[in-house]
């Protein structure tokens, strides 16, 4: 099976992917102009849309689709030749449209699987063809120039020869597209990822206080109710009777200890009884796993279950204890869930808390707070 191409084919794909890279550098220029004349960008196709990825990502998207687009206007000009001795003009410009529309596609394709563990089934929405029409605006636009050059040349060819060489060409180009979506669906994760983090370091986040954040990190949601909490007591102090306070935080060397209080503010009391419920959530949003343990810690001592009393504008307290631990490039503790008692929803407040994954916590029972007000 012969694999060889016509001159005139190999000469106007390659300027298929030149004018790809071409529509694509003079838009971009032009939007990078504060004169009148940036209005004309708007009438030239998207065909190179990673100029914000990481630069290692975005040539190797830029190169990959340029790739794409010569060898899928090189399969579609022989197709379109046949067994004929040359493309005809209206062949070549349809390979161009052709070739276009495929990479745009596979513009939209990598957009829809970058986004698609951030915005799930969304990420295929009705813009999902915008890159599709946008590469085959450019075919149409400057499609004709390929197609020029290769309507042409002429070349005398067999049957077979005719017949077979799309084929390889077929593979390849498959090759060429699957691996240019591939890399610009990384690329675009990197873009991501690299914007969430510049985000967290404007609003205050430090890469000391462990890794930063990832939005493509797997994990599961902080619930909202603890999974294996048992049957409530009537009894207890209810969230439309009593709210939690995050209250005062204490450390000596190598020690935490971090208070949340409950305050009544009923005009009844209420009870509280056993262990606060607790959960922490990291810097992606995930439940960070951390061993929660009833007890006393370096810091904190626990009294044990004890049925509480809470008077009306009393409070309760209840203590966390852990070991500190290095956090640098860590999970850690941004956020603390905590209910009254397991079984209640959780409420949250942010933290900077020096919890790592695999850390444990130990917990105190409710105990009365006679001091009463929260305590920094």
């Amino acid at each position: 099976m012969s694999i060889s191409l016509s001159r005139t084919v190999v000469v106007s794909s390659l300027a298929a992917g030149a004018l790809w890279l071409l529509t694509g550098l003079l838009r971009f220029g032009l939007m990078q102009t504060t004169t009148p004349v940036s209005r004309l960008a708007a009438f030239l196709p998207a065909t190179v849309p990673a100029w914000g990825w990481p630069a290692g990502w975005a040539i190797l998207s830029i190169a990959l689709g340029a790739a794409s687009v010569v060898v899928l206007y090189a399969l579609f000009a022989e197709l379109a030749r046949g067994r004929r001795a040359r493309v005809d003009l209206a062949g070549g410009w349809f390979a161009a449209v052709a070739a276009g529309a495929i990479v745009g596609f596979g513009v939209d394709l990598m957009l829809a699987l970058g986004s698609l563990p951030l915005a799930g089934l969304l990420a295929f929405s009705s813009s999902f063809a915008d890159s599709a029409a946008a590469g085959a605006f450019w075919g149409l636009l400057a499609g004709w120039i390929p197609a020029l050059i290769a309507s042409r040349g002429q070349r005398k060819t067999t049957d077979a020869e005719g017949s077979r060489t799309p084929l390889w060409l077929a593979l390849v180009a498959g090759v060429a597209v699957v691996a240019f979506v591939a890399a610009g669906t990384f690329g675009y994760r990197a873009a991501r990822t690299a914007s969430a983090q510049e985000s967290a370091i404007s609003e205050g986040a430090s890469p000391e206080h462990g890794a930063l954040p990832d939005p493509y990190a797997e994990g599961e949601p902080v619930p909202a109710v603890a999974p294996d909490a048992g049957p409530l007591d009537p009894t207890w102090c209810t969230p439309d009777q009593a709210t939690l306070l995050l209250g005062g935080f204490d450390a000596a060397t190598g020690h935490r200890m971090q208070s949340i209080q409950l305050t009544n503010f009923s005009e009844e009391s209420c009870i509280v009884e056993g262990y606060i419920d607790i959960a922490f959530g990291d810097q992606n949003g995930h439940l960070l796993a951390v061993t929660v343990e009833p007890g006393s810690s370096f810091m904190t001592a626990d009294l044990g279950t004890q049925r509480i009393e809470v008077p009306a504008g009393g409070y309760a307290i209840a203590h966390l204890g852990w070991d500190a631990a290095s956090t640098h490039g860590a999970l850690v503790a941004t956020s603390l869930h905590a209910a009254q008692n397991a079984g209640m929803t959780r409420g949250s407040w942010p933290v900077e808390l020096d919890i790592v994954e695999g850390s444990t916590v130990e917990v105190t029972a409710w105990q009365l707070d006679e001091s009463g007000g929260v305590r920094g």
